[in-house]
Order: C-alpha cells, then structure tokens, then sequence
C-alpha cells in the first residue's frame, strides 16, 4: 500500500484538471525579457540586444544597446558588417548600423577588433496597433534577433 497525501486524496480529477490548465496559461504569459542574444549558425559571431525595461507606454522612447561580437576573436582582414533594424509598433533610430572590426592585416586603422556596439532607439508609436507587445527585430548576416517589448496602457 502506498501513502497517498490527504490533500491529493481530497483533489477530484476536476480541480486537478483546472490546476493544471491554470500552471499552463501562467507559463504563456512570461515578462519578455530586456535582455536577447544570438549566435550566426557558423558560430562566429555574436549579437546582443540589451533594454533596461521590457514595456512602454504609447510614444515612449526606449534606448536599446546592440553589440556584434567577433567570437573567433580578431579578423585576419578587417571586416565590414552591417545591422538593420525592423519593428511592428513603432520606429527605431537609427535604422541601421555599418561598422568595422580592425584586422591583424591593418596597422593605421583604428577602432573595434572584435567588439562593435552602439545605441539605438526604439520609440513606441502613438496608436499602436492591436496586441499587447511590440518587436525590434535586428537582422544580422543570417540572424533575426528580437527583442519583444510589453505594451502597457496610460
């Protein structure tokens, strides 16, 4: 004979049904978080999208740091990429970001070898459009980064 709590003795299959679809609807409605990372499928770099919040109000701004990280360390030639910026419930400043990453072949350039970052920002428009989370997506060689944002009211 095995011992069975009385708390689930006293549970009908029912409530135990009703608990269970509540844990599950609990789990679906997760904060986004401020913070994304992703990695290109061949594993060489890295970008990162960074918030302080994860929510706006209609017509707020929210400064986002986005930062390309070289992982196989310095380029043997200096490499030229490009980030552009996409959203469904606002506008984004700038909308792209060129940089550079100095290679070992370079020795009068200046700059970032195997880090790149700079701010953007994403502002909120004025009606947004039905649902309740806006999206930046950053597109980088084959990645679509995104960061989701939670649309609160006034």
């Amino acid at each position: 004979m095995t011992a069975t709590s009385p708390m689930l003795r006293a549970t009908s299959p029912l409530t135990m049904a009703a608990l269970v679809l509540g844990m599950l609807l609990l789990s679906g409605c997760s904060e986004p978080d401020t913070s994304v990372t992703r990695s290109t499928s061949d594993e060489q770099f890295e970008l990162r999208l960074e918030a302080r919040k994860n929510h706006l109000k209609s017509e707020e701004s929210l400064p986002v740091w986005v930062e390309v990280e070289r992982l196989a360390g310095r380029p043997a030639s200096s490499f030229r990429g490009t980030v552009d910026f996409v959203t469904n419930q606002g506008s984004v400043s700038p909308n792209r970001l060129d940089f550079t990453l100095i290679g070992q072949d370079d020795s009068v350039s200046v700059g970032p070898t195997t880090i790149y970052g700079e701010w953007v920002t994403f502002t909120l428009s004025r009606s947004p459009a039905d649902g309740r989370q806006a999206e930046l997506h950053a597109l980088f060689n084959d990645l679509d980064a995104i960061l989701k944002i939670r649309i609160v009211e006034e």
